[in-house]
């Protein structure tokens, strides 16, 4: 597993060091599924074949070193009894923040790119993302931990779209008047992102023109997230956005009118916050 170290400064009491990470896609099942699952999972296994070892190195990497983990979702490639049983032992095994990704809600083998099934999908996301709360005994959609005098804050983007209440979560935050570092599953749109540009958070329109109508739907904001993200940008407070979901690392500092980082694939980056 590929370690990667960054300085951020951002006015913290004193320093402190966090792991981020994303995009795990844990791909397990068990004898609680259906054959029909069980293949299904099989074949995501393929894709995602580092994720058991990568998930080890973690653990042992954040325990040795006794660092809190943050990490931006994705960590399920989808729901089964064995996949939140997996993410259960992390999450209560390190001192692990997680946000939902967009296959936090994925509910195999029903493939939510396929257009019938999209528009259910995203109907059930808040329900389907409220059952992986319970199940892992976090609020995946949000939270909020102060670190130094460094609010570490994740919200829920994973549908490339953000809700009121969580925008009024975040906007109360930021009422403390402390450095933010936020953290959510899709990157901020910025030119600088490199091969994942399309799959960004409020990405301009061209990106759509011709790929796949599901896709121009599912990527599409809404005005409330066009704001929002004019708000992040412009925020004095919010020092950097760290995120994943394009699979590929990219670090945009000091190039656009707001830092981020994003880790990809199979990475642990080491973040010394000063």
């Amino acid at each position: 597993m590929e370690i990667i170290k960054n300085t951020l400064s951002v006015g913290a009491e004193k320093p402190f060091v966090l792991l981020h990470i994303s995009d795990i896609h844990l791909s397990e099942s068990d004898e609680n599924d259906s054959p029909e699952r069980k293949a299904f999972a099989a074949e995501r296994k393929r894709a995602f074949s580092f994720a058991p070892a990568a998930l080890n190195f973690v653990k042992e990497y954040a325990q040795k070193n006794d660092y809190p983990i943050v990490n931006t979702g994705d960590l399920l490639d989808f729901i089964t009894p064995e996949n939140l049983r997996i993410a259960k032992d992390l999450l209560q095994s390190t001192d692990m923040m997680l946000v939902a990704g967009n296959h936090e809600y994925w509910e195999c083998p029903n493939n939510r790119f396929h257009f019938d099934d999209a528009p259910k999908t995203y109907e059930k996301k808040n329900e389907s993302l409220s059952f992986v709360s319970k199940h892992l005994g976090v609020d995946v959609r949000f939270f909020h931990r102060e670190i130094c005098g460094v609010n570490l804050v994740g919200i829920d983007n994973t549908d490339y779209c953000i809700d009121a209440e969580i925008f009024e979560k975040l906007k109360n935050v930021e009422a403390q008047k402390k450095p933010i570092l936020l953290f959510m599953h899709i990157p901020l749109h910025s030119k600088y992102i490199g091969k994942g540009e399309k799959y960004s958070l409020n990405a301009p329109q061209h990106f759509f023109e011709n790929c796949n109508p599901v896709d121009a739907w599912e990527r599409k904001p809404d005005d409330l997230t066009c704001e929002i993200c004019d708000y992040i940008r412009n925020s004095p407070f919010i020092k950097c956005v760290l995120s994943g979901h394009t699979h590929y690392n990219s670090e945009i500092l000091g190039l656009d009118a707001q830092d981020q980082i994003i880790t990809g694939c199979n990475t642990i980056r080491e973040i010394t916050v000063i």
